[in-house]
């Protein structure tokens, strides 16, 4: 993966960005920093995916990864940032294959 950095503005192509999960709304720009509490092989849409949840301690979000078996070093309890524009769905706000870097 090369190297990404986050979005640092307060607003991205005329939309504010989301900087915790709470306040997250599908179609928003969201740049979140938390924890993995879950990791699971999945179908999302009809798709094949990996679906890992991530708490920042204001909620839950899932990130989505079509078409992987895993992401490697993205395992529970693993802290990481993540961006990716929201979508929503039955399981809440939802990160189809964002950016992500692990925070150490």
């Amino acid at each position: 993966m090369t190297a990404w950095e986050p979005t640092s503005g307060d607003s991205w192509g005329g939309r504010p960005v989301a900087r915790c999960i709470a306040d997250a709304r599908a179609r928003q720009r969201v740049v979140v920093t938390g924890k993995v509490v879950d990791a699971l092989r999945s179908r999302w849409r009809g798709f094949a995916a990996q679906v890992y949840a991530i708490d920042d301690g204001t909620g839950r979000l899932s990130l989505v990864f079509g078409g992987v078996r895993s992401i490697p070093g993205m395992v529970e309890g693993v802290q990481c940032t993540v961006e990716g524009t929201a979508l929503a769905d039955e399981r809440g706000i939802v990160l189809w294959n964002p950016f992500y870097r692990f925070e150490v």
